[in-house]
């Protein structure tokens, strides 16, 4: 009598990432690379599944710190994540990320774009601004490039004058902006027209 054995495998779901866009609150956009960090000899891809979770298989259980790397955010490293201490039966980690200056926001977006630089002139990478009276803050890319976006604004946001509609800051139509890169620390005002783009460039 022939006999046929069959090998039996079965896969383990130890962690499902999603990737939260900031601007949208959806999915992110376009290509997104999600890796395991220092596990660089020994890559473990995730599978990417039709609900756009990145789902990573058969982890032994430890700790780990997902790296997410695209085209139109910037990098992002999550906190430590313990698998022991996700839930077995729904293993799921948001990670959110932030566009960079090239992301494709929509016409009529309120936006703030602006270039970061020194006293020398030199572009700076890596400092954060914030618009302080809205929450809403970004950083620079490599180039000292920036932007600020704003979703939808209520009417108690905004300030009208002369048929034009404002970003209402502190009080009045003049936002301000905090700039830090080391121990250096700038602030500027001004006036951002609902819809529109406005454009600045920060030097201190």
């Amino acid at each position: 009598m022939d006999r046929t054995f069959l090998e039996h495998h079965s896969t383990k779901l130890s962690l499902a990432v999603f990737i939260l866009d900031d601007y949208t609150g959806k999915n992110a956009i376009g290509r997104v690379n999600v890796s395991l960090k220092g596990q660089e000899e020994k890559p473990v891809k995730p599978v990417k599944n039709p609900s756009s979770y990145y789902l990573f298989l058969n982890l032994p259980n430890n700790t780990y710190t997902v790296h997410v790397h695209s085209d139109n955010y910037f990098d992002k490293d999550s906190d430590i994540i313990n698998l022991a201490e996700l839930d077995p039966k729904n293993p799921v980690v948001n990670i959110t990320v932030k566009p960079t200056p090239s992301y494709p926001f929509p016409h009529g977006t309120t936006l703030i774009r602006g270039m970061v630089c020194d006293l020398t002139g030199n572009a700076v990478p890596d400092a954060r601004i914030d618009v302080r009276e809205k929450g809403v803050w970004n950083r620079t890319n490599e180039k000292g490039e920036f932007a600020l976006y704003f979703g939808s604004l209520t009417e108690d946001e905004i300030i009208k004058e002369d048929g034009k509609r404002f970003v209402k800051g502190n009080g009045g139509k003049i936002i301000r902006l905090e700039v830090k890169y080391k121990d250096v620390a700038i602030m500027r005002g001004l006036e951002i027209e609902e819809g529109k783009t406005t454009s600045v460039r920060i030097e201190g």
